[in-house]
């Protein structure tokens, strides 16, 4: 009689085991969902990097009314670099005086900016240009800056700063 127990709970044993190792079977087949859904629009948009600052230089004769930035002896023109998705109008601003030695009076200024391949995008005088890219587009900008002066330059610091606007299109 004990064996027939044993035997009688070894069979139960067993064929509760079959009923839950047939039950997770069923439980392990994959369900989809619905599609889920994601739109939008990205916008055409325009970032411009952290500027490398330009400097004058030395004048050529001491009867030169004008400083420049281009490259040369003591020269260097500025950088920043400009990241668009798309077209962009890009302008440059009018420039600000900071400072000049005293008794300098104005006569003018201009503004060049160029792509670092080479290709002169346009020039400015008095802050009124513009020029549009065509994105997407990611170089440097080279900005030059030339000041003009009714009376030849005197020694001191002169410092100008210009800004530029990328208007995304």
């Amino acid at each position: 009689m004990h064996n027939k127990l044993r035997n009688s709970l070894v069979i139960s044993a067993l064929a509760i085991c079959g009923v839950v190792a047939g039950n997770s079977g069923a439980m392990a087949a994959p369900v989809d969902s619905a599609p889920i859904p994601f739109e939008g629009t990205v916008t055409n948009m325009c970032a411009f990097g952290t500027p490398t600052a330009g400097a004058f230089g030395d004048i050529s004769s001491p009867d030169q009314n004008y400083i420049v930035s281009v490259e040369g002896s003591g020269f260097q023109a500025a950088y920043i670099r400009l990241t668009c998705n798309g077209d962009a109008g890009v302008e440059v601003s009018d420039f600000q005086e900071v400072s000049k030695p005293t008794g300098m009076n104005l006569d003018g200024a201009a503004v060049s900016v160029e792509s670092s391949y080479g290709g002169s995008y346009w020039d400015t005088f008095d802050g009124s240009g513009n020029h549009t890219v065509t994105g997407p587009f990611d170089e440097n900008l080279i900005v030059n800056m030339g000041i003009g002066y009714t009376t030849p330059v005197k020694p001191g610091v002169y410092s100008y700063t210009t800004k530029l606007t990328a208007t995304p299109q």
